[in-house]
């Protein structure tokens, strides 16, 4: 019998193992197995029964089974046409255990080195385990614990198993107590090191742990400082060296940075060169029209005409042209002249679309709403307005475009469109408390991407004391190819204000209808609607109802107590403009409104009313966005009919002036019980600013989004109100109104005025959105309603 063997140890040390005679295997055998299955081996060997075994197969055995990493020893041993291997394997982890750990959670560094292959029944490898511990150190130091020390300990086990406990001495917080700037002439360090992140031990740094060093914020504040000179004329600023120095028990940091300001330069000639044959020069210029010459050089001036420029060039075709910058500072006249070298390359068509991402919604859906054109010329005016469509949808929190060149054909292009669905159904609950009538709670269902295929429909229910409302929608937004819409609606709605828990109105209306609603897009931002609905209205009064609704049955019925049954076909049209960036979360363009609605001849009824409204957002920086916000509307009877009390308009609450009541701002009375009576008002008038921003802290902005609004409105009618205006009876016979006793007012825009002002908070939470608001109102009279107070609670699915 013939023995050989080839031990890893001669790979380790650079050995080269015995020269073995070739043989063809008759047999593979493996020792030294006790968890893994011979048949795992077996799968990584480069070798089988029947191939032929030389030196340079064996090499290549020991080191396929020692990447496997399930090994600490392989040996290989030929007897006769035999090959014997012989292992040591890996302990396992038995379990992995963190103690000391305050600053990082221990479930997260759990999470963090279970990536690396370290967790409970996994193999045990003391190269990884010590990477591991080096990233978990860098993590503390990023951290600011420059001190922190980490002691792994091996506990054996049986069964070849191995307990991992890691030790964490944190230490004490390294902080910042000094940072210095040299070589600073034109601008003090108080000055610099407000551009930073970090900042020196303060009175309020423990809050803001702003005082604790971190590598990549350091980073990023040195960028800030180099941005800050580039865009104060500084062309030549340089940061020359940063030295960072601890004292020995690492508990103190000073930083001080070498800078170089270089001289300050003004705006000079910038002169475009290159081929500009398919875009003219002259359009280019147009995007320098911002830099004025003998200005201050500013680089975020040069960064955005450079966009600007591009995305010029993009629109005629050239989706991958490049705009060299050649400076040219003139030490003596303090001018930097610029040569703006335009080399647009060839003209691109965009070969295909491929969209990932919408794994409900539709190809089609998002196709639709595409301006970009395969087999069309790349535009990057069209692909910026797909982006903006599709986002409008409201079915993605994120839309992004990648061209790709297309391999063998340098004209053509491949766009991968990426999107991230959201959520577009909903069940919501809201509720709230209106005073006299109690609790308020409504609840629906909806679905904005029925089935993924854009369509949408609803259901929605609401009860009070006083209120029953509920409404089925459908609506087909492409009921054509050309993006004509059609919608469907039933509703029904009654009110009893005499089951109110204080109040004694004495009517009660019922209305039950539907409806057909047409869009017609008209241009690439606007539509014209139209609608036409059928409804059945009853009203009764009771003993003791308001004056003006009995004067409204004497008028139909000839009588101020009874019921009044009528039929009602209102016409409905409008026109929109929406040329805002996005659907949830706007921050520039705006979106206008005007409406018109007519009860149409044959109505038992005759009246009309228009209104206008119209929203602009404008964004003051990256995080802040204002929004400006108003309506206007009319109303009136005619035929020589008067205005239905019920089709007035009224104010307070959301979408209005909050902080009052929704439905009580505009002339009230009394009535013959002493109960106030809001009769709302055929004009109106509303007003609201809005400053938005995302939360403090939180890295999705897309989620959370808070404001400071103010708010102003007035519901009028133009009419007098005074003792023979109310109906109320007080102290033997003396009668009352709501601006009190025989006085008489003039229901005027000036004095249903109303302000107030507050805070609100839109979070979009995976239960679904959720509003808050508190409103304090500014300007308030004598009988106002107050509800300062208002949220909106939602589960979406």
């Amino acid at each position: 019998m013939k023995l050989k063997q080839i031990s890893s140890a001669l790979m380790v040390l650079g050995l080269s193992p015995l020269a073995l005679a070739d043989f063809i295997i008759q047999d593979i055998r493996v020792e030294g197995l006790q968890r893994t299955e011979p048949s795992t081996v077996f799968s990584y060997l480069p070798v089988k029964v029947g191939d032929t075994f030389t030196d340079a197969r064996s090499e290549e055995i020991i080191k396929k089974l020692y990447a496997t990493g399930f090994f600490d020893d392989v040996r290989v041993e030929t007897m006769g046409n035999q090959v014997l291997l012989t292992v040591i394997e890996r302990p396992t982890i038995g379990s992995l255990n963190i103690t000391g750990a305050k600053t990082l959670q221990a479930d997260a560094i759990k999470k963090n080195f279970a990536n690396f292959g370290l967790a409970q029944s996994q193999y045990f490898n003391p190269a990884t385990l010590n990477q591991a511990i080096a990233g978990l150190q860098q993590e503390y130091q990023s951290r600011g614990r420059q001190s922190v020390k980490i002691t792994p300990t091996l506990t054996k086990l049986t069964r070849n198993r191995v307990d991992v406990n890691i030790a964490i001495e944190e230490g004490k917080a390294t902080k910042i107590t000094d940072i210095e700037f040299e070589g600073n002439t034109h601008y003090s360090d108080r000055k610099l090191r407000h551009q930073m992140s970090l900042s020196e031990k303060g009175a309020m740094t423990w809050l803001t742990r702003s005082d604790r060093f971190n590598e990549e914020k350091f980073t990023k504040d040195m960028e800030r400082i180099n941005e800050f000179y580039q865009n104060n004329g500084y062309l030549n600023f340089r940061i020359l060296n940063t030295d960072i120095q601890s004292n020995p028990d690492k508990t103190k940091q000073t930083i001080k940075v070498t800078v170089d300001e270089g001289q300050r330069f003004r705006w000079g000639k910038i002169r475009i060169e290159g081929d500009t044959r398919e875009v003219p020069k002259e359009e280019l210029y147009q995007s320098l029209k911002k830099i004025k010459e003998g200005r201050w050089y500013e680089r975020q001036q040069l960064a955005a005409a450079l966009e600007t420029m591009q995305n010029r060039m993009g629109t005629a075709g050239y989706a991958f042209s490049e705009i060299s910058v050649q400076p040219m500072p003139n030490p003596q006249t303090g001018a930097v002249d610029f040569v703006l070298n335009v080399e647009p390359g060839r003209k691109v068509y965009v070969n295909e679309i491929n969209i990932t991402g919408n794994n409900k919604t539709r190809d089609e859906v998002v196709r639709r709403e595409l301006r970009q054109m395969e087999a069309a010329p790349y535009d990057t005016s069209k692909l910026q307005r797909s982006k903006e469509r599709v986002e409008l949808l409201g079915y993605f929190d994120n839309v992004q475009f990648d061209a790709k060149p297309v391999e063998g054909t340098p004209d053509q292009v491949d766009l991968d469109m990426k999107v991230t669905e959201r959520s577009t159904g909903s069940l919501d609950m809201s509720a709230g408390w209106v005073q006299d009538t109690g609790i308020v709670v409504s609840a629906g269902v909806s679905q904005d991407n029925l089935f993924g295929t854009g369509k949408s429909a609803s259901a929605r229910l609401s009860r009070s004391k006083t209120t029953l409302n509920g409404s089925l929608s459908f609506t087909a937004p492409y009921f054509t190819p050309d993006g004509v819409s059609l919608g469907y609606d039933v509703y029904g709605k009654s009110y009893d204000p005499r089951k109110s828990s204080s109040d004694s109105k004495q009517y009660k209306t019922t209305t039950v209808g539907g409806g057909l609603r047409m869009g017609i897009p008209i241009t690439e931002y606007d539509r014209i609607n139209l609608g036409l609905a059928g409804e059945h209205l009853t009203v009764n009064t009771y003993n003791g109802a308001p004056k003006r609704y009995r004067e409204f049955m004497q008028e139909h019925t000839g009588n101020e107590i009874g019921k009044f049954k009528g039929w009602l076909y209102k016409g409905t049209i409008g026109w929109g403009r929406n040329k805002t960036d996005n659907a949830l979360w706007p921050t520039r363009g705006y979106q206008t409104n005007i409406n018109g609605e007519i009860a149409l001849p044959g109505s038992d009824l005759k009246y009309y009313s228009a209104t206008h409204n119209q929203t602009w957002f404008f964004p003051l920086s990256k995080n802040f966005t204002l929004m400006l916000g108003g309506e206007v509307g009319y109303a009136n009877g005619y035929g020589g009919k008067t205005m239905p009390f019920f089709e007035n308009f009224y104010g307070g609450g959301l979408g209005s002036v909050r902080g009052f009541e929704s439905g009580t701002l505009g002339p009230k009375v009394y009535d013959e019980y002493g109960d106030k009576v809001s009769y709302g008002g055929n004009k109106k008038a509303n007003l609201s600013t809005e400053l938005l921003f995302p939360m403090p802290g939180i890295k999705d902005s897309r989620t959370v989004r808070l404001s400071l609004f103010a708010d102003a409105g007035s519901v009028w009618d133009g009419k007098t109100y005074n003792d023979s205006s109310s109906d109320a009876y007080y102290n033997g016979g003396q009668t009352q109104n709501v601006y009190g006793l025989g006085k008489t007012h003039k229901s005027t825009f000036k004095n249903e005025l109303r302000y107030s002002a507050g805070a609100a908070v839109t979070w979009l939470s995976p239960l679904g959105p959720m509003k808050f608001s508190y409103a304090y109102p500014i300007k308030k009279k004598e009988g106002d309603e107050i509800q300062r107070f208002q949220f909106q609670l939602g589960t979406t699915f």
